[in-house]
Formats: C-alpha cells, structure tokens, sequence
C-alpha cells in the first residue's frame, strides 16, 4: 500500500499558492514534489495536488494500491461522490451552474474512470498532526524551516528513489 499526501495553499484566494505532494514510507520519505502559481486558489491547488498524485500513481505505482490522503473535503467530495452526477449533468452542479474549476475537475474524472484505477481518495484531519499532511503542507506554503524541523523531529530520512 502506498500513501501519498496532498495538499493545496493560496495567499489571497486568489493569490499566490501552490500544491505539495509527498510519498511518506514508514519513517522514510519516498518522493517530494511542490509547484508554485502567482494567481491561484487554495481549491485549485488542492485539485493539482491530487492531479499530481493521480499521475504519480498510474506511473510509478500502477500495480499497487495507492491511498491519497487530503485534508480538503471539497477534494474528496468530488473525488469520490459529485464528479459522477456532474459529468452525467453536462458538468453542471445542483444549482444548474458550471462546475468550478472544470478544467481541472475533468482531469480527475479521466483518473477516476479508468478501469481498475488504483487510487482510493481518503480525508485526514489538517494541521493535527499527520506527518505526511503536514509535510505536504509545508510544500505547498513553500516553509521549508516547518519542512525541515518536521523531518529531524520524527527522525525521517530521506530516499527520492522515486522520478516521475
């Protein structure tokens, strides 16, 4: 089982941001990704996060169960519920609008329908402690001091075995 965690940030919303995505292995860190955007939401970069994570699973771990972990219940919302019934409703919400961020929102529903996918999307709590949520978190606000103090504090060592 692989766990890959996610996560999305913006100042301003919209406002400068970006997502982090991070491949947490017992007390090694497998892979660490961050991507930054001036103009952005905290929703769209959640949505990236999980993108990213898609294409890290089909790639790298496409014969194995991968579990991506989010705090965003807008994310697993979509992921694993309204994304359906928007795409039966010609991408329209329950208010009859265009669902937001569409172009990112249909890339996830490529993901999700592929046969056998090996993705399961699950909601972690944010900010409680969760090593591999608050080590994406510190990617995506770019704090490398939170990054770095998490590591040495849990002991983590590193091994980016893992190019996508």
């Amino acid at each position: 089982m692989i766990y890959i965690y996610t996560d999305g940030s913006s100042k301003g919303n919209p406002g400068p941001g970006g997502f982090g995505v991070v491949v947490l292995d017992n007390d090694t860190i497998k892979y660490s990704y961050r991507e930054q955007d001036e103009n952005t939401t905290n929703n769209r970069e959640e949505l990236k996060a999980i993108l990213h994570a898609f294409n890290l699973a089909q790639t790298m771990f496409k014969e194995e169960d991968c579990i991506i972990c989010t705090d965003s219940s807008y994310c697993c919302n979509i992921c694993n519920d309204w994304i359906f019934s928007w795409a039966k409703n010609n991408w329209k919400n329950s208010k009859k609008k265009t669902v937001e961020n569409l172009d990112l929102v249909q890339q996830l529903y490529n993901y999700l329908t592929i046969d056998f996918f090996n993705c399961q999307i699950i909601r972690v709590l944010g900010h409680q402690g969760n090593i591999g949520n608050e080590l994406a978190d510190a990617l995506a606000t770019l704090n490398n001091r939170k990054y770095e103090k998490i590591i040495r504090k849990n002991e983590l060592s590193l091994d980016f075995s893992i190019k996508i």
